[in-house]
């Protein structure tokens, strides 16, 4: 093969070593293959590059469903037409069936030199797809069994190699998807930061235009997550490159309609600054961020798990601390659907698209009810819960994933999550997030007024802190702008002493189920490993729900 100047590291270690090391002759790429990568000096389509790197062979072709035989030079098609003694006259087969046929008979002739074939199938998934031999067609099934006698057949490893390409790994046939087939599975990740500095450069050589070195720096920061195809077309649409912050929000919309259906892409406006109240956890999730933003993965968590009654501020802290990363954040959207196998692949595909995204933040929002434990009752969905609990125990406890996706648990009931999931290296951190005491009452008024830009005449919140006893941070949220919209009725400038007393008078508490949060602060309590993540107050905290469940 080719010695390439720029080789990404998933090439070098999953394609190009075991490939060298005669370990797999069939390989299946799946993930970012849409995309370019280098290829000497130059960026291609990854099609195009992948058959590049067999160029020393004479018989190198892909085959498509929509494009039939396709060869980079007609020296290429006739070295294959000699291989399958056909003239020059005779069609090539369009059908798939008929086209691995061919390729076997090449394969199996006498006369075929050693490590001369080299074939690329684009699109596999068309003539191979998922679902189960009850869904597949006789010719479909065929192929398929075909694919994998291959990649068991010593014959066809002296001779050829064979490479398959689909998007979604979750919509290939099971039998090429298995670990025992002898197809060697690899999963392409978006460009990591070197290789989308090096594709700008080359892009804005090319078009000869004058960038700031750093500008060139942010853009490839900001384009994290993205394609090099998606940072070219908005580098085509966009005049000015030394303007990198016009890059975020179309990113956030290219990623939107691309992972939409699966996947929502979190775009957090704060930082762990904008959060009031939570020391205890803001200086453990700093230092997780900074982790992160250096790349230290074997300090890094596999998980981090939010705990806590409703309205504590779980969520926000979530995106907060993401934001702090400077990494993408994204939250799952409902993968399950009526049709057999389609939840199972959905979430599949959403496992994927994590994979390519990375390094990433995923928030899991109410994951008492995402990961409930076995045996919480009968799901009467033919197994599909199981096969879901399935692959993500098999996920989220993926060690490589280490440093690069970091799982982000919201609970009320931790009690309900699988003990499999709560684990050490399913989840490493453990956060209490509880009903806020007087201090941190007063420290959150006190950094609303600057998340939300309001001024107040007040400059001690103690008199509001002590008045809301039982307020969670979103009912203090809504205290701040409810007096916001008093003082603006009469053009008064600032938030006066008076407005306060007035939102106060005005606030109808929502009925609270003391029992309920006492059972959550508990849990979240217990459930807690690490002295440093409990409140200050924690033994006080129990001391007074113990009380109240004497007097009851």
């Amino acid at each position: 093969m080719n010695a390439l100047s720029i080789v990404p590291k998933w090439m070098e270690e999953n394609f190009l070593d075991i490939y060298n090391s005669h370990a797999s002759h069939v390989f299946l790429l799946t993930g970012n293959i849409k995309d370019y990568i280098p290829i000497g000096n130059e960026f291609q389509p990854l099609e195009e590059a992948i058959m590049a790197l067999g160029a020393q062979r004479p018989i190198v072709f892909s085959f498509s469903l929509s494009t039939g035989f396709r060869f980079q030079s007609r020296e290429r098609e006739m070295a294959f037409r000699r291989a399958a003694s056909l003239d020059n006259r005779t069609p090539l087969p369009a059908q798939p069936h008929a086209a691995l046929a061919l390729l076997e008979r090449i394969i199996l002739n006498q006369k075929t030199p050693r490590r001369s074939v080299f074939a690329v199938f684009p699109y596999v998934e068309t003539i191979a797809p998922a679902g189960g031999s009850a869904y597949q067609s006789q010719e479909e099934r065929s192929i398929i069994t075909s694919l994998v006698r291959w990649a068991d057949d010593p014959i066809v490893a002296e001779k050829a190699v064979i490479v398959l390409l689909a998007e979604n790994l979750a919509d290939v046939a099971e039998p090429l998807r298995a670990s025992q087939s002898g197809i060697h599975a690899v999963q392409i990740p978006r460009p990591d930061s070197l290789s989308r500095e090096a594709f700008l450069r080359r892009f804005i050589e090319q078009k000869q235009r004058p960038v700031d070195p750093v500008s060139i720096m942010l853009i490839a920061e900001k384009s994290q997550g993205m394609t090099l195809r998606q940072i070219e077309d908005i580098l085509l649409r966009e005049r000015d490159f030394n303007e990198p912050s016009a890059i975020v929000s179309k990113k956030i919309e290219m990623l939107a309609k691309e992972y939409g259906d699966i996947l929502e892409i979190i775009e957090s406006h704060y930082g762990l600054d904008a959060v009031g109240g939570l020391e205890y956890a803001i200086q453990e999730l700093r230092e997780v961020a900074e982790l992160m933003r250096q790349q230290v993965i074997s300090a890094a968590p596999m998980g981090i798990m939010l705990m806590g009654p409703p309205g504590t501020g779980k969520s926000y802290l979530a995106e907060c601390f993401a934001k702090e990363c400077g990494l993408l954040c994204v939250k799952f959207k409902p993968l399950r659907q009526m049709y057999v196998g389609a939840s199972e692949r959905n979430q599949e595909r959403a496992f994927n698209a994590i994979r390519s995204l990375a390094p990433v933040v995923v928030v899991v929002d109410e994951s008492d009810q995402e990961e409930q434990a076995r045996g919480s009752g009968p799901s009467g969905d033919s197994g599909v819960s199981e096969r879901m609990r399935g692959q993500a125990f098999q996920f989220w406890g993926d060690q490589s994933l280490r440093g690069k996706v970091l799982r982000i648990d919201i609970t009320n009931r931790v009690d309900l999550i699988d003990p499999a999931m709560r684990r050490s290296g399913r989840t490493d951190i453990k956060i209490p997030i509880l009903m806020p005491d007087q201090t941190a009452r007063r420290q959150i008024l006190n950094v609303l007024m600057k998340k939300h830009g309001f001024k107040t005449e007040l400059t001690d919140f103690t008199t509001i802190a002590t008045r809301t006893d039982g307020f969670t941070g979103a009912d203090l949220e809504l205290l701040a702008t409810t007096a916001f919209r008093f003082s603006s009725r009469d053009n008064s400038p600032v938030i006066r002493e008076a407005d306060w007393m007035k939102a106060l008078d005005d606030f109808i508490p929502s009925a609270r189920d003391v029992a309920a949060i006492d059972q959550m602060t508990l849990l979240a309590l217990d459930e807690c490993r690490s002295r440093r993540l409990l409140p200050p107050n924690a033994d006080q905290i129990r001391a007074e729900i113990q009380q109240r469940g004497a007097r009851h």
